[in-house]
C-alpha cells in the first residue's frame, strides 16, 4: 500500500474515532416539573411584570443566557396523573389503553387512570436502556390506581343529576373550601413547602457527589417533580413580599347567569360559587388579589428551587454539558372565570410555561429566544430522545414531535420569531396542538385545538392564535371559539360571530384528525358507568361508603338528603349510557318560578 493510501487510511480512522467520540458525548438532562403553573405567568410583562427578575431570578437567567421560552405550550390533559402519563409516554390520553379492574380502559381519562402498572416505555426507562444514569425524585403520579376515592366517584358520576341550590348552599360541591379561602401566609422565611425543599436538597446533593472524572461516566437524566404551586394557596412572608400587589390585575367576573353552562357547573363543583351567606367575603376584590399574590409567591419559591439545581450543576463542573427543561404539568385558574384549580379548557388551566436551556451552546449566544408556535407537553419525550441521541429503533411509538429543530431554526432566524406558525424544519409536524379532559370538577368531556390562522381570515395577514373547544360530541351545548392573540383572557366567545364561521370547519377537521371526539366522549361515558358499577359490586355496603364523611361532597349530600341523592344515582344507572349537557340552571331540579332561580352577583 502506498504512503498516500496509508495516510488517507489513518486520516479516515482518526476522523471516524473523533466523530464517534463526539456522537457519544451526550448531554446531562435536568427535567424539572412544577405543579399547577399557568403558562402565561413566566412571560415578561405578565400582570404588569409582577414576576420580574427579582421574583424569578433563576428562570429569567436561563432565558437571558440563551434559553428558549415557549409561549404557546399546552398540557395535553390538564390534570395531574393523566398529564404526567401523557408526557412520560409521549402519547395522547386516548392512546394510553390499559386494563383496570377487569375493565378495558381506552385512555388516561381521569386522575385514577394513568399508565398501566407494568408500563416500561417511559421516557426515563428508554434513556436508562440507552446508557443514561437516571434519577427520579419528588412527585411521580403517572400510574393508574392513584388518587382518592373522592376523585374516582366525582369522575365516574359526571352525568349524574345530583340536586343542588346555588343560592342557598353554593350548589353541589366536589371540592374543599379552598376557592373561598383567604390563603395562608406563614411568618418570616420558614417554608411551608418543606417536602419540596427536602427533595431538592437530596437530588442536588446527588448531582454534586457523582464522580465525573471517570472516562466512562454515563451522562445523567435527573427528574424532579415539585408539589409547590398546587393549591392550597400557602406561602411565607419572604416570598409574599416579593410580589407587588399593585401590579396584580383582579379578573372581572360576569354574572353567574351569563356563564357558559359548563363553566357554571365547574365553578359549582369546585366550590367557587358562594351561598347567600358567603357572598360578601367571596366576592371581595382584595381576597381575590391576595389569592393571586400567594399564587405568584409560590412560583417565586419554586424559582428558588430551580436556582439550587442550577448551582449544583455549576458546582459539579457540568454546566457546559447540561440541558435544562423546566415546565409544569398543567395550570391553575387562579380566580379567572370564577374558578381555581385546573381541569377546564381555558389557558390559565391548560397552558403551561416551559424554558429549555442547552449549556453546550455557551452563555449569551442569543438571549430571550421565544417560540410562539403551539407546542405541547408530549413533545418533550422526542425532544429528550434527540438530545440524548437515542437511536430511532429504541424509541417507542409516540405522538409528539421533537422541539430541537424549532429551536435550531430560531437560532438561525434571529431568536424571536413572533410569526412562526409551524416547524418548517419538520414537514410532518402539524401547526396545531390538542388537549382533552374527562374527569372530576367538570360536567362533560371536552376537547380543544389551538391553531394559528390569518388574523383577518384573508390568507395573507400575520397569524392569530385561535382556540376551538368542543364539549361532548359537539351536539349537547354551545361550542367555544377564542382569539387568544387579541383576547388572551378568553372572555369573548366567537363561535356565532359571522366573521369567524369560515374557520370552524378546518379547526374541527384538524381536531378530529387527532382525536375522534364523538367516539371518545361516548367511550368515556360508558367507562364511567362500568367503573361505578364495578365499585358498587366490590363494596360491602356501598350506600354507606358513598356517603362517608371523608368525601368532599358530604355537605352537599347532607343538604340534598339521602333519598334525593340516591334517586339521582338510580336514574343515571338505569338509563341508557348517554352524554348529558351541562346544566345552566342555578337550582336543580329547576323550580317553576323564574324569580327563585336568579342570582345577582357583583363583578
Amino acid at each position: 500500500m502506498s504512503s498516500i493510501a496509508n495516510l488517507f487510511l489513518i486520516v479516515v480512522v482518526f476522523l471516524g474515532i473523533a466523530f464517534s467520540c463526539t456522537a457519544e458525548k451526550r448531554p446531562n438532562i435536568i427535567f424539572l416539573v412544577v405543579e399547577s403553573t399557568d403558562g402565561r405567568t413566566w412571560r415578561d410583562g405578565y400582570q404588569n411584570g409582577v414576576l420580574n427578575s427579582t421574583a424569578m431570578p433563576n428562570i429569567k437567567r436561563l432565558e437571558k443566557i440563551g434559553g428558549t421560552s415557549f409561549h404557546a405550550h399546552y398540557s395535553n390533559v390538564p390534570v395531574c396523573c393523566p398529564s404526567r402519563a401523557s408526557f412520560w409516554s409521549g402519547r395522547h390520553a386516548h392512546h394510553i389503553p390499559h386494563m383496570h379492574n377487569n375493565i378495558k380502559v381506552g385512555g388516561s381519562w381521569n386522575n385514577y387512570e394513568g399508565l398501566p402498572v407494568n408500563y416500561n416505555n417511559r421516557m426515563d426507562q428508554v434513556l436508562n436502556r440507552s446508557g443514561y444514569d437516571t434519577l427520579l425524585s419528588g412527585k411521580y403520579d403517572w400510574k393508574s390506581g392513584s388518587h382518592s376515592l373522592n376523585v374516582r366517584l366525582n369522575s365516574w358520576t359526571m352525568y349524574t343529576r345530583f340536586p343542588y341550590d346555588m343560592n342557598k348552599t353554593g350548589g353541589w360541591r366536589d371540592e374543599t373550601d379552598e376557592c373561598r379561602s383567604q390563603g395562608i401566609v406563614g411568618p418570616g422565611n420558614i417554608s411551608l413547602h418543606k417536602g419540596d425543599w427536602e427533595v431538592t436538597h437530596k437530588t442536588t446533593e446527588w448531582i454534586r457527589e457523582r464522580d465525573y472524572t471517570k472516562k466512562n461516566t454515563k451522562p445523567f437524566f435527573v427528574y424532579s417533580g415539585m408539589n409547590i404551586v398546587h393549591p392550597p394557596y400557602v406561602t411565607n412572608e419572604k416570598y409574599f413580599d416579593k410580589i407587588d400587589p399593585l401590579k396584580i390585575d383582579v379578573p372581572k367576573w360576569p354574572a353567574i347567569e351569563d356563564l357558559h353552562p359548563c363553566d357554571l357547573q365547574s365553578s359549582m363543583l369546585k366550590g367557587c360559587i358562594p351561598s347567600d351567606e358567603e357572598k360578601d367575603a367571596f366576592y371581595s376584590i382584595e381576597r381575590r388579589r391576595r389569592i393571586r399574590r400567594i399564587y405568584y409567591a409560590m412560583i417565586s419559591e419554586f424559582d428558588a428551587m430551580v436556582g439550587e439545581y442550577m448551582k449544583a450543576v455549576e458546582d459539579a463542573g457540568q454546566w457546559d454539558n447540561t440541558v435544562f427543561i423546566v415546565t409544569s404539568d398543567h395550570g391553575d385558574q387562579q380566580m379567572e372565570h370564577q374558578q381555581h384549580y385546573k381541569m377546564v379548557p381555558y389557558d390559565a388551566s391548560a397552558s403551561v410555561p416551559m424554558v429549555i436551556y442547552d449549556g453546550r451552546n455557551g452563555i449569551n449566544k442569543r438571549s430571550n429566544k421565544i417560540i410562539t408556535a403551539p407546542t405541547q407537553l408530549i413533545d418533550i419525550f422526542p425532544t429528550v430522545m434527540e438530545y440524548a441521541n437515542v437511536e430511532k429503533e429504541h424509541i417507542p411509538k409516540i405522538d409528539g414531535y421533537s422541539l430541537v429543530p424549532m429551536m435550531k431554526a430560531l437560532d438561525d432566524d434571529g431568536g424571536h420569531d413572533k410569526d412562526m406558525d409551524q416547524d418548517k424544519t419538520n414537514g410532518n409536524r402539524p401547526n396545531f396542538v390538542i388537549s382533552q379532559f374527562h374527569g372530576c370538577n367538570i360536567a362533560m368531556s371536552w376537547f380543544f385545538i389551538v391553531q394559528p390562522v390569518p388574523c383577518n381570515n384573508d390568507g395573507k395577514s400575520s397569524s392569530c392564535l385561535m382556540k376551538y373547544i368542543r364539549w361532548g360530541t359537539g351536539k349537547q351545548v354551545k361550542d367555544q371559539l377564542f382569539d387568544l392573540t387579541n383576547d388572551p383572557d378568553e372572555t369573548k366567545n366567537l363561535i356565532e360571530d359571522v366573521n369567524f364561521q369560515a374557520l370552524i370547519p378546518d379547526l374541527d377537521a384538524n381536531l378530529k384528525s387527532v382525536v375522534n371526539y364523538e367516539q371518545i366522549a361516548m367511550e368515556v361515558a360508558k367507562y364511567n358507568m362500568e367503573s361505578f358499577k364495578w365499585w358498587i359490586s366490590n363494596q360491602t355496603d356501598w350506600k354507606t361508603e358513598i356517603h362517608d364523611k371523608s368525601l368532599r361532597w358530604t355537605e352537599s349530600w347532607d343538604y340534598a338528603g339521602n333519598d334525593a341523592a340516591f334517586n339521582a344515582i338510580d336514574e343515571w344507572l338505569n338509563a341508557p349510557t348517554t352524554i348529558l349537557p351541562c346544566r345552566a340552571s342555578l337550582i336543580w331540579p329547576p323550580k317553576v318560578s323564574s324569580s327563585s332561580s336568579s342570582l345577582i352577583v357583583p363583578t
